[in-house]
């Protein structure tokens, strides 16, 4: 399996060469907040709550993050929604790369419910590497 780091490097990357300032700021944003809410309510509250603020299929409709943060990218989504839903697409991806079966956003919420614990622990180094590289690399209101 890739490393948390490298997986990391690679979401906040692409983010950096293929969205706009209002989506690299949106994203800071969700990277600095999502971790605390995994930690203090759970992964499967942070899932529904960037689903919310963004959409099921922008988070779960590419199995390619890659493909997924430039259509997210160019998509006409708000700059905040944009943010929501980029930081979706790579925790889901994080999730996949655990063998969680996130194929739809109530797929992912089940399984998140059933590791409880377990799939926050999991998480929480992946997580605080995108906090880290995206307060590195994207000025806040970019």
């Amino acid at each position: 399996m890739t490393s948390w780091l490298e997986r990391a490097l690679a979401c906040v990357e692409q983010i950096e060469k293929v969205c706009d300032r209002d989506a690299r700021s949106a994203f800071r944003a969700r990277a600095r907040q999502i971790p605390s809410d995994i930690y203090y309510v759970g992964t499967a509250y942070a899932l529904a709550v960037l689903a919310a603020r963004s959409s099921e299929r922008d988070i779960f409709g590419y199995r390619d993050v890659k493909e997924g943060i430039s259509a997210i990218c160019s998509s006409k989504l708000s700059k905040e929604d944009r943010g929501y839903a980029l930081y979706g697409l790579c925790l889901v991806d994080a999730l996949r790369a655990l063998g969680v079966k996130a194929d739809t956003l109530g797929d992912a919420l089940r399984e998140a419910e059933r590791l409880g614990d377990l799939i926050d622990a999991e998480l929480a180094e992946y997580v605080d590497w995108l906090k880290k590289l995206a307060e590195a690399k994207f000025e806040r209101g970019e």
